[in-house]
């Protein structure tokens, strides 16, 4: 390598810098806030289809875990699992934190209470929903906004883009555990 050729800085477009970020271990986070005292299987599918997927996602559960401003503040896409009413109602807060917190990430609200509450969520918090058979959307909206991509993703609401459910069958890998608290921190007999 040439003296000239080490000086000459590497310049990336936003396009390859928003690329090259996504694909940092933490950029990508998951945060369960209730699931009926058990682990969550709403944060440990969505990441083994995110780590299939090339990502390197980290997780929270804030039932059993403090919400670490590190890592949020690290993320540029932050997923909040909603299966269900009461998950829904403390999501909403979280989301409120997150963007507090971290302004310019994206915060995708996905599970069945997401969709059913998409109006409201994409008033107030939420720069994206996904109901339903939410894996496969949420992977492709990750990859929509590290592509750069603006157009619609099947199954995902956007503002001003309503979406129908995603309902193709979906070649699920085994759950992805390994970023949550382990199974003693859980109800058990």
């Amino acid at each position: 390598m040439t003296a000239c050729a080490m000086l000459t800085p590497v310049v990336r477009t936003d396009r390859e810098h928003a690329a090259a970020a996504v694909r940092q271990p933490g950029s990508i986070l998951l945060i369960s806030c209730y699931e009926l005292g058990h682990q969550p299987l709403g944060v440990a599918s969505p990441l083994a289809f995110l780590e299939r997927a090339g990502y390197a996602p980290d997780a929270l559960d804030i039932s059993v875990e403090r919400l670490d401003v590190e890592k949020v503040a690290r993320a540029h896409f932050v997923g909040v699992s909603v299966p269900m009413h009461t998950a829904l109602r403390l999501g909403v807060q979280v989301a409120e934190r997150v963007r507090q917190i971290n302004p310019g990430c994206h915060i995708c609200l996905y599970g069945l209470y997401a969709s059913l509450n998409a109006d409201y969520l994409l008033d107030h918090i939420a720069d994206s929903v996904i109901g339903g058979e939410f894996e496969t959307p949420l992977v492709s909206l990750v990859q929509a906004l590290e592509a750069g991509r603006s157009a619609a993703v099947e199954g995902v609401w956007r503002r001003g883009q309503p979406a129908g459910p995603f309902l193709k069958r979906l070649p699920f890998p085994v759950p992805s555990r390994s970023r949550l608290p382990g199974l003693k921190r859980y109800a058990h007999l």
